[in-house]
């Protein structure tokens, strides 16, 4: 049963009512979950912060883009003076944590990526997929 945990990172500007959604529609599941679902219209949009390809945009050029740190991350991101973006999509990402079978971990708007090159818990035989991701992709600063 999907559980939003203390851990929960949950700072991406989704309403309480889009995470009970979450919540509920997800609520018979067990163990690892990434998955993009499409919110409904009722409950409204949520920003979204990537550019590039799988948005539909040009490739994201390294002349229009600033390496920084994100939050309390340590690895810098490849960003971009752009304004988010609204989206009717979310994707969810949950497990085990701290003896719970299925704890939300995250909820954003927009669809799934790779972990960022610099993320340290990126494992290495995801490395060359998220390198060429990134080198295309940026997040709105």
């Amino acid at each position: 049963m999907l559980k939003k945990h203390k851990d929960s990172h949950l700072d991406h500007s989704l309403t309480e009512d889009q995470i009970q959604w979450i919540l509920d529609s997800f609520k018979d599941r067990d163990g690892f979950l990434l998955e993009t679902v499409t919110l409904p219209q009722e409950l409204g949009q949520v920003p979204c912060g990537l550019y590039g390809p799988l948005m539909g945009d040009d490739p994201i050029s390294e002349t229009e883009v600033i390496h920084e740190r994100r939050g309390s991350r340590s690895y810098d991101s490849r960003l971009v003076n752009r304004p988010v973006r609204p989206t009717s999509q979310v994707t969810v990402i949950a497990g085990e944590h701290d003896g719970e079978s299925c704890v939300l971990f995250t909820a954003f708007g927009g669809p799934a990526t790779p972990r960022e090159p610099g993320d340290p818990s990126l494992p290495e035989k995801g490395r060359t997929e998220s390198v060429e991701f990134w080198s295309t992709h940026a997040l709105a600063r």
